[in-house]
């Protein structure tokens, strides 16, 4: 099968823990991924809150991944927290020139750009600036983490954005889920939604819950803005899916359920595929 994931915490592990990327203790490597056909997986460098020399640490990680890459992954590469530029915002143009397709403005908490979901802040007028040179650069804007004051400032000024790892808020309570509003406001700009795997934002039976997820977006007419973004090794993962190999588990129960193969093919691959094409 065709897999595309638009969001795993692979690279800060592997910088951490000082492992490769062909064979490896974490949820994700060039073993785990041999089931698939073609496989494109997206590394977010994560940049903790506390993390001294964030740029620096974003280049350790990246240059880490970059040089044990192998087997038939098609890389993409983001960061996970906006801090890492500080308050250089020309940093924006090394992260470009580096190969990093999405930029999440934040995470949990806030930063010299916005808000994420434990904060009242909104965007600022910093990040207005950080939003618009990302949009002259084609950087696309990640609403995963952000709060909803701040999602709705930056929804209105972002030309590219996408919500990496997040899942509908009307199906599980948890804030770090988007509302069928933002939803709306994300497909309108043609953005797309990656279907998070940790249960507190997804809940307690994940077949069901990844069904149930997929079906409130078609029956909102969504079926090409949902895609996967599955959180592995930046969250404690459900035991039907501990790693990426069981990837075609998930695919074969949910065609079990009733999903149709070309919907499937869609959320799997195609959707974020045809996101990322022009980035």
């Amino acid at each position: 099968m065709d897999f595309f994931d638009l969001h795993c915490d692979t690279a800060y592990e592997m910088y951490l823990k000082n492992e490769g990327f062909c064979e490896n203790t974490l949820a994700v490597s060039a073993k785990l991924g041999e089931c698939f056909e073609n496989w494109t997986q997206t590394f977010a460098i994560w940049i903790k809150e506390d993390t001294e020399n964030p740029f620096l640490f974003y280049k350790n990680a990246l240059n880490h991944l970059k040089g044990s890459l192998c087997g038939k992954v098609n890389p993409l590469f983001a960061v996970e927290g906006g801090s890492v530029i500080e308050d250089k915002i020309d940093r924006l143009y090394e992260l470009k020139q580096d190969g990093i397709k999405f930029l999440t403005l934040t995470w949990n908490n806030e930063n010299l750009i916005a808000g994420g979901v434990n904060s009242e802040k909104g965007l600022s007028a910093f990040g207005k600036d950080v939003i618009t040179q990302m949009n002259k650069i084609g950087m696309a804007v990640d609403v995963s983490h952000l709060n909803d004051k701040s999602f709705y400032g930056v929804i209105d000024k972002a030309e590219t954005v996408l919500a990496t790892h997040s899942n509908c808020r009307s199906i599980c309570g948890n804030k770090r889920n988007l509302t069928d509003c933002q939803i709306k406001l994300l497909a309108q700009k043609g953005g797309i939604i990656g279907l998070n795997f940790y249960p507190p934002f997804l809940g307690d039976s994940f077949y069901d819950d990844i069904y149930q997820n997929i079906y409130h977006l078609c029956e909102m007419g969504l079926e090409n803005n949902i895609a996967i973004g599955s959180d592995f090794d930046g969250a404690v993962m459900p035991k039907e899916i501990k790693n990426i190999s069981k990837i075609p588990d998930l695919y074969r129960k949910l065609l079990e359920m009733g999903l149709k193969k070309d919907l499937l093919f869609k959320i799997f691959y195609k959707n974020a595929f045809d996101f990322t094409t022009n980035l």
